[in-house]
């Protein structure tokens, strides 16, 4: 398969892929199947779900009793925590803007922010945020499939700039992301172009330039949308020297990570993890920043009738990736986020110690949320710990999106961040009557 790359273009001009060979980038040799890491590590915990040596986390909190799901979360360097979760799609009109949570006393206490401006748009179906690392400034975007609305904040989310019209037409699932300097970042699923990067550099005003990143070649043909975005300040006039990245899966059982050093203008596409006989589309993969050029990232697997949760790590920024290896393959899981500081790598996901895939375990079936964690960047980690004693839901979880007919009520991801003590503070979905009735909970690492 020929690496592709996207060549930037303008609002209104089209995105040409071009194959990587023209600009002399040599493609990556994926490694086998089933290949092992020759450097000997200790083995990943695949035990189920216990306490032994586990990291301590203080009481779960309940966020909201909003009726909704796939809540992110975002820590700014003063402490103060965002989360924030869609409203559903154009769910009121005019405007349906998405929910944005705060708490400036560690998750004790939580405050819904005024959607402002962002009400008057359209919005509600998926939502993300990104953090300004030094001013705190916050940066939005709330899809409702013909573009997104972005905006911003300078208060904490009391007031916000909004825009309806990020720019790209036609699309799903979207992440953003900003180094810090005014300069966003806004990946989504542009349909048929493929995964699209659009990049701000007056501070979320406008997102003038536009790359596809990674083309339904790159994807193997999968018509899917991609996992989360990352990018790391380089040096250089509007951002040229930007890192910028992001994970995705293919339709045939491989993760990908598609990366640029040129601040989003040309991108070229790597194997995190091989070609196999697994199915890896149905999660969203998770890629994080450990800094220093450390990247960090999980995805689930479907394989025959039985699930598990995978880990890939890279010293050099996304060029090449270690072989991956398996986490978690007790009971079944679904839905693992990853977050990474120095030598610290956290891992979340929901978990149960019932057999089977997502979709296809009993009724009784409990799943919780779960922690696992590594303190030397990666090379062993922690057996699988329960946070929170209330089972998150209970029976089949269904992984298709907007094709379920039931048992979709966590929507599609929970989530984790590091703080500035490197404590894992975490997010997730329960399910009240295990229909429609949902809260959000919260768990700080003491």
């Amino acid at each position: 398969m020929t690496a592709m790359v996207g060549v930037v273009g303008l609002i209104g001009l089209p995105v040409v892929p071009v194959p990587a060979g023209l600009l002399g980038i040599a493609p990556i040799q994926p490694s086998l199947p089933g290949e092992i890491d020759p450097i000997p590590r200790q083995p990943f915990s695949t035990a189920a779900p216990g306490t032994a040596g586990a990291a301590t986390f203080g009481s779960p909190v309940i966020i909201t009793g909003d009726d909704t799901g796939e809540p992110g979360i975002d820590i700014a360097q003063d402490g103060t925590i965002y989360v924030n979760a869609p409203a559903g799609f154009l769910s009121s009109l005019p405007g349906s803007a998405s929910f944005v949570y705060r708490s400036t006393d560690g998750g004790a206490t939580w405050v819904k922010t005024p959607a402002g401006l962002r009400g008057l748009f359209p919005g509600g179906g998926d939502s993300d945020l990104s953090l300004d690392p030094e001013t705190g400034k916050i940066y939005m975007t709330d899809l409702w499939l013909g573009s997104a609305t972005v905006s911003f904040s300078t208060d904490q989310g009391e007031s916000w700039i909004a825009n309806p019209l990020e720019g790209t037409v036609v699309q799903d699932r979207q992440w953003i992301s900003t180094p810090g300097g005014g300069t966003v970042y806004h990946l989504t699923h542009q349909i048929p172009a493929g995964l699209v990067v659009s990049k701000s550099v007056d501070g979320g005003v406008s997102f003038l330039l536009r790359t596809v990143a990674a083309t339904p070649a790159d994807q193997m043909g999968c018509i899917c949308p991609p996992g989360t975005l990352i990018s790391e300040r380089g040096i250089g006039l509007l951002g040229l020297g930007d890192k910028v990245g992001f994970v995705y899966a293919t339709s045939t059982g491989g993760v990908r990570f598609a990366r640029s050093t040129s601040g989003g203008l040309l991108f070229t596409n790597r194997d995190v993890s091989p070609p196999s006989s697994a199915d890896t589309t149905q999660a969203f993969p998770v890629v994080a920043n450990a800094g220093g050029g450390h990247l960090v990232a999980v995805w689930m697997e479907i394989e025959g009738d039985r699930s598990r949760v995978r880990f890939a790590d890279s010293t050099d920024w996304g060029s090449t990736w270690s072989p991956p290896r398996t986490l978690v393959d007790a009971g079944a899981s679904v839905y693992p986020w990853i977050a990474a500081k120095g030598s610290k790598v956290a891992v979340s996901l929901y978990n149960t110690d019932a057999t089977g895939t997502p979709g296809t375990v009993p009724e009784d079936a409990r799943w919780f949320e779960s922690y696992l964690e590594s303190t030397d960047g990666g090379a062993t980690f922690s057996g699988l710990q329960i946070v929170d004693p209330t089972p998150v839901k209970s029976g089949p979880i269904c992984t298709e999106g907007t094709g379920c007919s039931g048992n979709r009520e966590l929507l599609d991801f929970q989530s984790l961040a590091l703080d500035g003590d490197n404590r894992a503070n975490l997010v997730w979905t329960r399910s009240i009557d295990n229909q429609s009735d949902t809260e959000l909970r919260f768990a700080r690492q003491q």
